[in-house]
């Protein structure tokens, strides 16, 4: 069976406020996934792309949904 993950490439996401980076608030989308070796889905990393160009590494529970209504 397949592993689902929370985010797909393609995906629009937010970083989460509260966490302690100078991401925190910033949308961007999400380029690609590395999934953790022992399939701990807390410990999966998203590969997240924004405007600018820059990419970053994000675990789940530091993203969230983007607002799509202004996307």
């Amino acid at each position: 069976m397949e592993r689902q993950f929370r985010f797909k490439a393609g995906d629009r996401v937010k970083i989460r406020k509260e966490e302690p980076t100078p991401f925190a608030g910033l949308e961007g989308t999400i380029s690609a996934i590395e999934p953790h070796p022992r399939e701990v889905a807390v410990l999966d990393r998203y590969m997240v792309v924004f405007k600018w160009g820059e990419k970053q590494s994000f675990y789940e529970a530091q993203l969230t949904e983007a607002d799509t209504d202004h996307a």
